[in-house]
């Protein structure tokens, strides 16, 4: 069976805990709260999860400072050791960073000194340097199960911290402590210790906010009864909390993280509270300040949009592409517009116009930068899907840029997902609403789900059509794995009275063009909001969207409870709830640090409210 890994923070041997009390450079401690108040510059602290480190293995260290605001990010100056035993620091956010070790040194001591590297950063550091030991087989921990610890609803509970070997320990209440950025968050009750196994038994706080918790063991002893000291395990704790509310709430809306770290909620549908936007589609767009913790005003797009889609281009900017709406307000009208947001200068301006009128479309930024707009809806009814794809040829000046016709898919679609291969050099469309027209009234057409799956080859400009069959689906989701491979997941078979959520989930090969049936998902769903865990390079949290509860699909309900995806024992699991069931609204992921935020949506009325699921 495989092992389970929810969690990827390695727990190794440390004995360099930074303390608390009196210590006049720990900023928690009075000492180091009165230099703080007397203006004196932030006390840099630093936990490494071991001083044993293993040959080609990784440690973890976290810290109260942001080493990604530098240019040459966090470095550790070795001494001690004639080759460097650091092979990458990666980091995994803002304060927490992974450490791969050099396979080829496989013994050896080495200390890293902090104070040379501060020298010229006006920072205290404490402590200033750390002693580590390369050993071929140190203990190791892990937790059981999850990838962190959700504190989203967590009243009480257990955590199960596993041993790779035999270890000797008395398993006291004493001697077990809590620090990092989240170290508030639990209250150990009671401890019951095995040779392999620690069970914590805790209490938790379910208004504290995500972060970074190490549980040390004090005093544990390995297999051959060496003295170990202290074991320590960084353990990600993840929390839905409430965000501030939007100026203008909305649903049908789209958000972006920029390159400067700035997130951005773009158009969408007014409240009818806010039917001053004229037909109701907004070109209002707004900016989320993590730092203030609020929404403040960005400049308005040219054209009012809702059903839009947009993207990042390579060079940072912002690239929107039609929708449904208009550029004053008057009229809801299918658009073929296209505008750049520019972050440098803060300006919208207008880009080519489409071919084709379109909504419910994907879009696709290409290795070259130019942009992949494939399918979509017809703005009314009778409701007709497009087939059409385009090419955007991007260039500096919007208004140079150009529009290619490729060619029309072979089933049309929209409300569909797509997805670039590197591997392959194609971009891959999956499944989709098709809607035929047969006759001139506004119910004249038939909506069906598809199986299909279609191929944009980037290198020779052509589409074609996977031999391999999708389970019918819409409005899913779809991520690429590591391995190279897709996960398709979530959406519904169907629409109206015979609508039923697709449970199964599908993983794509874009190599061998083939697909294999996955597990099942816990909740059906679409509409939903989906992001990469902070930390995560691992997992996929799912949270939000409709489920059709009955036989025919006539009852609906929005969805609270939430579930996450592993790449490491490949199966979905539940997660917590969310603060809020919404569905239709918009997400914007996190890329630099993992996690998002959920924006508006609707649970029969527009929302304005908005939370997030992050660990800062």
């Amino acid at each position: 069976m495989v092992k389970t890994k929810f969690f990827f923070l390695i727990a190794l041997l440390i004995s360099c805990k930074i303390g608390t009390g009196k210590n006049f450079f720990d900023p928690n401690s009075p000492a180091g709260l009165g230099l703080l108040l007397l203006g004196s510059e932030s006390v840099v602290t630093m936990e490494f999860s071991t001083n044993r480190v293993q040959p080609g293995g990784v440690m973890y260290v976290s810290t109260n400072h942001d080493f990604t605001t530098k240019t040459e990010g966090l470095k550790l100056p070795i001494s001690g050791i004639s080759d460097d035993p650091i092979l990458k620091i990666i980091p995994r956010s803002k304060f927490l960073y992974e450490i791969r070790m050099n396979p080829s040194v496989t013994s050896g001591k080495f200390r890293i000194n902090l104070k040379d590297y501060y020298s010229n950063e006006s920072l205290l550091v404490n402590p200033e340097s750390f002693d580590f030991e390369i050993d071929s087989e140190p203990p190791i921990l892990e937790l059981r199960t999850g990838n962190g610890i959700d504190i989203s609803e967590l009243k009480s509970g257990f955590l199960d911290i596993v041993s790779n070997e035999d270890i000797v320990w008395d398993g006291n209440l004493s001697q077990v402590s809590l620090s990092g950025t989240a170290k508030n968050t639990l209250v150990v009750s009671d401890v019951i210790a095995s040779p392999r196994n620690i069970r914590l038994l805790f209490a938790g706080n379910p208004n504290s906010n995500g972060g970074i918790l190490t549980i040390s063991f004090v005093d544990i002893q390995d297999k051959a009864s060496n003295s170990q000291g202290t074991l320590m395990l960084p353990i990600n704790v993840y929390a839905f909390k409430s965000g501030p509310n939007l100026n203008v709430p909305r649903r049908s809306c789209v958000g972006v993280e920029l390159d400067d770290g700035r997130r951005m909620v773009l158009g969408g549908k007014a409240k009818k509270d806010f039917m001053f936007y004229g037909n109701g589609a907004l070109n209002h767009a707004e900016f989320y300040d993590s730092v203030a913790k609020n929404f403040v005003q960005a400049p308005d797009m040219v054209y009012r949009r809702q059903e839009f889609d947009a993207v990042k281009l390579l060079d940072g900017r912002i690239f929107v592409a039609a929708g449904l709406g208009d550029k004053n307000g008057t009229s809801n009208d299918g658009l073929t517009s296209t505008e750049v947001y520019d972050p440098i200068t803060n300006i919208w301006t207008e880009g080519p116009q489409l071919t084709v009128p379109r909504l419910f479309h994907k879009m696709t930024v290409l290795p070259n930068g130019d942009v992949l707009v494939v399918g979509g809806m017809s703005p009314f009814k009778p409701i007709q899907s497009v087939g059409s794809v385009e090419l955007v040829h991007i260039t500096d000046n919007p208004a140079s840029m150009t529009v290619e016709f490729i060619g029309n898919l072979s089933d049309s679609r929209g409300k569909h997902t797509q997805i670039f291969s590197k591997e392959a050099g194609k971009v891959i469309i999956f499944g989709g609403e098709r809607s035929d027209v047969f006759g001139p009234l506004s119910n004249d057409f038939t909506p069906n789900a598809l199986e299909s799956i279609e191929i944009y080859d980037i290198n020779t400009k052509t589409l074609s059509k996977s031999t391999a069959k999708l389970y019918k689906r819409f409005n899913h989701f779809v991520y690429g794995l590591k391995n190279g491979e897709i996960l398709i997941f979530g959406g519904i078979n169907s629409r109206f009275d015979n609508a039923q959520p697709v449970l199964r989930a599908q993983i794509y090969n874009p190599i061998t063009d083939t697909i294999r049936d996955h597990k099942n998902l816990l909740f059906g769903r679409e509409y939903g909001s989906s992001f990469v865990f902070p930390y995560g390079k691992d997992q996929i949290i799912v949270a939000g969207g409709l489920e059709y509860r009955t036989v025919n699909g006539s009852t609906f309900d929005s969805i609270q409870e939430t579930e996450s995806w592993s790449e490491s024992n490949y199966r979905f699991y539940m997660t917590s709830r969310s603060l809020n069931a919404r569905w239709d609204g918009c997400n914007i992921r996190y890329n630099s640090v993992g996690g998002g935020m959920i924006i508006g949506g609707r649970v029969g009325d527009i929302l304005g409210n908005t939370e997030e699921y992050s660990f800062e």
